[in-house]
């Protein structure tokens, strides 16, 4: 297929049960075959976290055998409304500049994980349809980055393999999203420094969790509050073992 940042999370967390949730980027490049191996996969349902916006300037059509939901994560009443940010920067801009128009990104962690209709949704989905489900948004990084931490966390994966698992996405950085960067004439300091801001790093996926455990009292809890779940349904359906923690 034409991903570069999909996995199963049962290759992540192999309790999870196989081919039921996927992550990945967008599938802007998709082919009859791309999508006829992602039906083969189970898939049927498709979730993208991403914008109107973003969807307006990279869309992409759906196969008619899936249904896609378009379940946008960000919170314009925080400020957070569009991931697009690269395309604002320039040859002339400084690294500073950049800093600053990705300094969002750092303020997303702490408030995605909270009162997101889309997460919210997706969770309410898991409960009710026996299908495969992949979610994305555009690199498959930050938002799919999040949700998949927090489905690991859910279903008791430790916290090393979450990372891990988070981490992984800055292969597809280095050679899907930026090549095109990194092969112009853009002077180095910008490359670096877009380089820098496009990749995930451990401390921004710590400040959600950090902001989860300033509100509640646990992770269960935070789950409990935040979507209302039927964790042992959920566990019944994605848990090879019931070994709820």
């Amino acid at each position: 297929m034409r991903f570069s940042n999909f996995r199963d999370l049962h290759n992540v967390y192999p309790k999870i049960r196989e081919k039921k949730l996927f992550r990945s980027e967008a599938p802007l490049d998709f082919q009859k075959e791309d999508w006829d191996e992602l039906y083969n996969l189970g898939v049927r349902t498709i979730i993208d976290f991403r914008s109107d916006s973003e969807r307006e300037e990279d869309n992409y059509v759906c196969d008619p055998r899936f249904t896609r939901h378009n379940w946008c994560c960000l919170m314009p009443e925080t400020g957070i409304n569009d991931f697009y940010f690269p395309r604002l920067v320039t040859k002339q801009s400084s690294a500073e500049e950049i800093i600053g128009l990705s300094s969002f990104i750092v303020n997303g962690y702490k408030v995605i994980p909270f009162s997101n209709t889309a997460y919210q949704n997706v969770f309410s989905l898991m409960e009710t349809t026996d299908d495969g489900i992949l979610f994305h948004c555009g690199g498959g990084k930050d938002r799919t980055g999040i949700f998949a931490a927090l489905v690991l966390s859910l279903f008791g994966c430790d916290k090393q393999t979450i990372f891990d698992d988070y981490l992984k996405s800055n292969e597809s950085v280095k050679n899907h999203l930026m090549p095109k960067l990194l092969q112009s004439d853009y002077p180095q300091p910008v490359k670096d420094t877009l380089m820098y801001v496009c990749s995930v790093h451990t401390e921004l996926l710590e400040s959600s969790f950090e902001a989860i455990l300033q509100k509640y009292d646990s992770l269960e809890e935070y789950f409990d509050s935040e979507y209302k779940m039927n964790r042992d349904l959920l566990f019944s359906k994605y848990i090879s073992k019931i070994d709820k923690p």
